[in-house]
């Protein structure tokens, strides 16, 4: 990973010359060739940059990727659009040509964008070399089972291939990774990935009818949520973790519940309002229908 150059254009956009910016460091010489990509300083002569440049690591790694956008990632955001806006087509193509950059480089994170088209088209059925989710999941599920430490990649594996796992195994791998989310409790990060993640498998419990095994995922969920600063995330959450409490009749009203829903109303998330409407409907029973108005 060549970092240099995006130092150097970030001291020039702050005005910095390599003298004053290598100073106490390093020569401005090596300052000099490590922007061209002829010299790889230590870690901690790296962090000193950062720090006279008023940056932290993680930003600079972010900058960098702009600056050098990754294959993968850029197949997979053209994955996401392309199934966002239903063209099947597109993710047909996307998917094959993942499958070929796998064959070509060995990058199993190629094989796993490939299997992610596919399953897109299986869900739509429109499916295309894989004809069945669970010839997805029978791959997905060693892959996760093999690696002896999650870090984020995995969680967000995981989260991604949910909907080819049964609720079980949805349960099973949920709750490794809730341990495994330790190790990354103050990466700021984390906290959406493991947040979205816990959320996602709270709502294949709940439309299994596992109430007891919701509320779990719920109630490691919403400390993130509270977190990540992210209201939409929080509220959502909120919503499911009331409406999991009125299932176990854990509560005796639902005011709270309408609360909630009437907030992402207000915040003008009406198609969020009108689904989440509709899967209360599901749950509940006669008193759910004050919900509307």
């Amino acid at each position: 990973m060549i970092l240099g150059k995006t130092i150097g254009q970030i001291r020039r956009s702050k005005g910095i010359i390599q003298s004053l910016l290598a100073g106490g460091i390093m020569s401005r010489s090596n300052l000099s060739r490590f922007e061209g990509g002829k010299y790889y300083p230590g870690y901690d002569k790296l962090i000193l940059l950062l720090d006279k440049l008023e940056m932290s690591f993680e930003e600079l790694l972010f900058l960098h990727q702009d600056n050098a956008p990754q294959v993968k990632r850029m197949l997979h955001l053209e994955l996401t659009e392309a199934g966002n806006r239903y063209d099947f087509s597109k993710v047909k193509a996307i998917s094959r040509e993942c499958r070929s950059m796998y064959e070509s480089t060995r990058t199993e994170a190629y094989y796993h964008l490939y299997l992610l088209g596919q399953g897109v088209l299986i869900q739509h059925h429109y499916p295309d070399e894989i004809t069945a989710l669970n010839e997805i999941a029978a791959y997905i599920k060693p892959y996760l089972l093999g690696v002896d430490q999650w870090y984020l990649y995995e969680f967000k594996l995981l989260n991604n291939f949910l909907f080819t796992l049964s609720s079980s195994d949805a349960i099973f791998f949920g709750l490794r990774g809730a341990k495994e989310f330790d190790r990354y409790h103050s990466f700021p990060e984390s906290r959406t990935v493991q947040q979205h993640l816990l959320q996602n498998i709270s709502i294949i419990c709940l439309n299994e009818h596992n109430y007891e095994q919701s509320l779990l995922f719920l109630e490691k969920a919403l400390p993130l949520a509270d977190k990540t600063h992210l209201l939409y995330d929080k509220i959502v959450t909120l919503i499911y973790y009331e409406l999991t409490l009125l299932c176990l009749k854990q509560k005796d009203s639902a005011a709270e519940l309408k609360g909630y829903l009437n907030i992402l109303r207000q915040l003008d998330f009406e198609d969020s309002y009108q689904a989440l409407l509709k899967v209360c409907r599901r749950h509940l029973t006669e008193g759910v229908y004050a919900l509307a108005d």
